[in-house]
């Protein structure tokens, strides 16, 4: 079969993912099945097992891989954002997992059957991905045969349901959208045209079928329009809305009718500007909501909010009172606190939040000068990645998180070696200590689990490690100013080379 390829690597790659995981009895069907129906030119090979890979898929894969010819040529997929994606679209069916899960899920298997390429990805997950050109090309032209999805190129088709923008806004607003039945759009690279909120109105009010509405901006022109925007009322118009992106678009301000979105499930606001969006507390009221993406200033009511699993991020000021306990279900949270807010009452309602995996807390602006007490996440049971940053003067917890894996802390506010208490997470695989200064102690059987350390070292400091310390450590980057001493056994782990990629140990 290989012989059949002509070497072509991306046929090669493809039946690879095809033959995975079927029988020798299939192999051999598959094989005489290539030696009728392969035509001798090599694209024709190529068109061939990549429609024999396509039609192989369980239908459950098919819609979430032509979904791909969505994106731009070479475009860099957001992972996380496309499984919210193919939720919104109605692609992922429930399982025993949760819609994002089983959404992970069939990434991982178009991932294994060599249909997607993952571009990076961390200790845990994938973060982005791309679609080989020749398969972004099949996605769209079988697309088009089975009117799934269409690129604009000037005009629009009354029956298209699903549509991707590259460039063109300004002339796809000035077009007749009284007969169109789209569910989707996406807009992509939107810097040389402002977006003008009079467009967006228009929009809002044309199409009221649409499920998804995406607006990429890349940033690109320096000469766009700067001022201040605010989300148009007329997005009350878009009842059916499931997912809401507005991605690097300079707004400051969000309409008090985003509650009426009772069916929204995504909200993802990255602004270009540099201040916090203050949320109306009508948000509440779009109960369907699970994920909150961008940078809002507290406070606005989350009660009712059962649903949510992603709130990021979230800007506290001072002596502000941080209270998510109604976010039940909240799995994903970051916090950025301006000056010395309320920390012990926020992090007593974090601790309620049981089913936390990922938690960041980072303070910004002048020193914290009271502490700031970290023992109430003993009760988050389920975390898995915790990042503490800015200078603080942390108090570790004495209790063990049981299944925290990675573990950022910026020590420069600690008064005491971080060691002794750090050396108990039983689970804990990667460490990343930025800002250290002193002697730090690490005890026989400390750190069972640990493969990667990482520091960040400031003026004199030192590491000492008893005989069974650390015994799994296989990755050790000192990096900072000042001296720093260590044991010859630590020494004798090799610095990564240039080709390790930190980021596959990454946040």
């Amino acid at each position: 079969m290989a012989s059949k390829c002509r070497g072509l690597p991306l046929a090669i790659v493809v039946l690879g993912g095809l033959l995975r995981g079927k029988d020798l009895d299939q192999w051999h069907k598959l094989a005489e099945h290539m030696w009728r129906q392969v035509r001798d030119h090599d694209l024709g090979r190529v068109q061939y097992i990549l429609a024999l890979s396509f039609n192989d898929l369980p239908h459950r894969l098919k819609s979430c891989f032509l979904y791909l010819g969505l994106f731009p040529e070479d475009f860099r997929i957001d992972a996380d954002k496309l499984c919210r994606l193919w939720v919104a679209e109605g692609f992922i069916k429930p399982g025993e997992e949760s819609f994002e899960e089983e959404a992970e899920a069939y990434l991982r298997e178009l991932i294994d059957r060599s249909l997607i390429q993952v571009v990076k990805r961390n200790w845990r997950r994938i973060i982005t991905c791309r679609v080989h050109d020749l398969l972004r090309d099949f996605a769209i032209e079988k697309s088009k045969e089975l009117n799934f999805l269409h690129i604009y190129e000037g005009t629009v088709a009354p029956n298209s349901r699903r549509l991707a923008y590259y460039r063109g806004f300004e002339r796809f607003v000035s077009l007749d959208q009284s007969d169109m039945r789209l569910r989707t759009l996406l807009f992509f690279n939107l810097a040389n045209e402002d977006l003008e909120i009079a467009q967006l109105q228009f929009l809002c009010k044309q199409l009221r079928l649409l499920r998804v509405l995406d607006l990429e901006d890349d940033l690109s022109n320096p000469y766009r329009e700067k001022e201040d925007k605010r989300l148009p009322d007329e997005i009350k118009k878009l009842i059916h809305l499931r997912y809401l992106g507005l991605t690097n678009i300079h707004m400051n301000a969000l309409s008090q009718f985003i509650g009426n979105l009772h069916a929204l499930q995504t909200l993802e606001v990255k602004t270009s500007g540099s201040d916090p969006i203050q949320l109306p507390d009508e948000i509440c009221k779009a109960k369907q909501l699970r994920h909150l993406i961008g940078r809002f200033k507290w406070p606005f009511r989350v009660d009712n909010m059962t649903n949510l699993q992603t709130l990021k991020r979230v800007v506290v000021e001072d002596q502000m009172e941080f209270n998510p306990m109604d976010l039940i279900n909240l799995r994903d949270l970051i916090i950025d606190y301006v000056g010395e807010g309320n920390n012990r009452y926020t992090l007593d309602c974090i601790g309620g939040l049981t089913n936390l995996e990922t938690l960041q807390l980072k303070v910004i602006g002048r020193k914290v000068r009271s502490e700031v007490d970290l023992q109430p996440l003993c009760r988050c049971q389920h975390l898995l990645q915790l990042r503490l940053g800015g200078y603080a003067h942390w108090k570790l917890p004495t209790e063990v998180l049981p299944n925290l894996r990675y573990l950022y802390l910026d020590a420069g506010g600690l008064g005491e070696d971080p060691m002794p208490v750090l050396e108990k997470l039983p689970k804990l695989t990667i460490l990343v200590l930025s800002d250290i200064r002193g002697k730090m102690v690490c005890t026989a059987g400390g750190f069972p689990q640990l493969e990667i350390l990482r520091i960040w070292i400031n003026f004199v400091s030192e590491i000492q490690v008893e005989e069974g310390g650390i015994p799994v450590l296989k990755g050790l980057l000192i990096e900072g100013i000042g001296e720093f001493w260590m044991p010859d056994r630590l020494r004798s782990i090799p610095t990564p080379g240039p080709r390790f990629d930190w980021n596959q140990w990454a946040y």
